[in-house]
């Protein structure tokens, strides 16, 4: 693994602590947004560890279903939990009549946990 794939790895591990935190505070429109990017930083490990980069968080979410999902490295499931936390993470931020439930933030939070082990499962 390189020091780059580690610390995105790292800072996954950072963000899903952050999400747990703010759902705690019942923040969570924030706690899904920390949530998304800990599955944005294990996505990008596990592409990096492949020798692919992507530019924007788009990309980075066709990629992880391109090049993961349709071989069968991962379930399909995890690519629709990917971007279903990226379009709540958007409206959430830009849309501020948008109010996050706690039921689906500790749905996304879940889900980010299980995207970031199967991610760490990629490069071990």
């Amino acid at each position: 693994m390189t020091d780059e794939v580690r610390l995105h790895f790292d800072r996954a591990d950072s963000c899903l602590a952050e999400a747990d935190v703010l759902f705690q505070g019942r923040w969570y429109a924030a706690a899904v947004a920390r949530a998304y990017y800990a599955m944005f930083h294990a996505a990008t490990a596990a592409l990096l560890h492949r020798d692919i980069r992507r530019r924007s968080h788009k990309g980075l979410i066709s990629a992880f279903g391109q090049f993961l999902v349709k071989p069968g490295h991962v379930e399909a499931g995890l690519h629709k939990s990917f971007a279903e936390a990226f379009d709540l993470r958007q409206h959430s931020d830009y849309q501020p009549l948008v109010d996050l439930t706690e039921n689906q933030a500790n749905e996304v939070l879940a889900r980010a946990t299980k995207f970031v082990a199967a991610c760490k499962g990629l490069v071990s």
